[in-house]
């Protein structure tokens, strides 16, 4: 285990590489580049306010930023959930010529979907300093730690979704749907309100990870305080989990992932 951890900080400037090389690749030839990650959930927030808040009358000043804060998080859940899955067969090239550790390609996915998350935050603060610069410079100061929750998640969840990719191919159609599910069964852009309606959805509402995981961005740039314990203890057994469903899917796999390409 040290010696495969002592490979990966070996080749961190292959990785690194790899992932600075992908950013860039992502929007070439695009006018605005790398701030449609930023643009992207402007627009979306925008209609699916004037959607939803036009039909659950919604005040649009509270309802836009609470859009806005959710779907920067969920973003990255999809990107790793169901964009990571081709983390290790769009590097096959590599795999066939280097004997590196497969989870490098992965960390490499994890590193681009952080910077794009980072980059959507923008948007968010950009946003909450207008309204509350107060909430900003909580969110602002908030976020290294925030984010070294988020990257192992999305290491952890690309790793696993990648190697599941290889040999089963199905996977990003089965995965999408399955996120399509958990969209609308957590508080991305329905307010937290909606799921007090009943002893079964307040009780799904406090135990889903994802709301709390929502909550580490929200209680700081939205009201302006730290996240709660519980928001950290939901957040951080959920990346434990994720970590877990990796590794052994790893050890389980990686061996038999060169005759999967």
């Amino acid at each position: 285990m040290k010696s495969y951890a002592q490979t990966i900080y070996e080749t961190r400037y292959f990785w690194w590489h790899l992932a600075r090389s992908d950013l860039r690749n992502r929007f070439r030839r695009s006018k605005l580049g790398l701030l449609w990650s930023m643009l992207m959930p402007l627009l979306l927030t925008i209609i699916i306010a004037t959607v939803f808040g036009t039909i659950f009358n919604m005040p649009m000043g509270d309802y836009m930023p609470y859009i806005l804060s959710g779907l920067v998080v969920w973003d990255l859940v999809i990107a790793s959930a169901v964009g990571g899955s081709n983390a290790i067969m769009g590097s096959e090239q590599y795999i066939r010529q280097v004997s590196h550790p497969l989870i490098i390609y992965t960390l490499k996915g994890a590193i681009v979907s952080s910077v794009t998350f980072l980059i959507a935050v923008i948007s968010l603060v950009i946003w909450v300093s207008f309204i509350n610069p107060v909430n900003a410079l909580t969110g602002i100061a908030t976020l290294p730690i925030t984010l070294l929750v988020l990257l192992p998640l999305s290491w952890a969840i690309i790793t696993f979704a990648a190697l599941v990719n290889t040999k089963y191919r199905d996977y990003p159609q089965i995965t999408a749907l399955v996120v399509q599910i958990l969209w609308f069964l957590s508080p991305v852009f329905f307010q937290r309100e909606m799921f007090l309606t009943s002893p079964a959805l307040t009780t799904w509402f406090s135990y889903n990870p994802i709301a709390h995981l929502l909550d580490l961005v929200r209680e700081p740039f939205l009201f302006g305080r730290m996240p709660s314990l519980q928001n950290y203890a939901f957040s951080i057994a959920f990346v434990l989990f994720w970590v877990l469903i990796a590794v052994i899917t790893h050890k389980r796999m990686k061996s038999n992932v060169i005759f999967y390409l």
